[in-house]
């Protein structure tokens, strides 16, 4: 019985000491953010009053463009469309295009306006836009936006 005893406060000191033991770190660790925020007011109020404010609208800008950066990298388009190879379709023999009228039609479908096309294809304006015309004629559409749904329906670009 007497061994009971001695174990029973054993177990209650031990308990006890380890209720002050977290009662202590609980406060310590309390005390420390406690002095860690009062640092961090001391010294933002000191650098406010030591910089200007054009200082801090180039600090929070170079952050958001270092973010932008950032996420046009993660975020962005994986492959350029315009680099991409046409792919083989057989259609049918009068909706086939010349080898010009599919690298116009991948620049239209890049989003390019004509002028655009002929200063990269280093041509007229005027064969560009007979170009396009031959183009919607032979996949049936009258617009650009018909011209580069129906070809990526055909699979003739990505």
């Amino acid at each position: 019985m007497e061994l009971t005893k001695k174990s029973a406060v054993k177990t209650s000191r031990a308990k006890r000491s380890k209720k002050e033991f977290y009662k202590y770190v609980i406060f310590m660790g309390l005390l420390l953010a406690l002095a860690i925020a009062a640092l961090k007011t001391f010294e933002y109020y000191y650098f406010a009053y030591k910089l200007r404010t054009d200082i801090y609208i180039a600090l929070v800008a170079v952050i958001f463009l270092g973010l932008g950066i950032y996420l046009g990298i993660r975020f962005g388009k994986k492959q350029n469309p315009v680099n991409t190879p046409l792919r083989s379709v057989s259609l049918p023999k009068e909706m086939e295009l010349s080898a010009r009228e599919a690298e116009v039609l991948k620049l239209i479908t890049a989003g390019l306006t004509n002028q655009e096309i002929a200063d990269k294809l280093y041509l007229s304006l005027n064969t560009i836009k007979s170009h396009t015309n031959s183009i919607y004629s032979k996949l049936g559409v009258k617009r650009r936006t018909q011209a580069i749904e129906t070809a990526k329906q055909l699979q003739i670009v990505p």
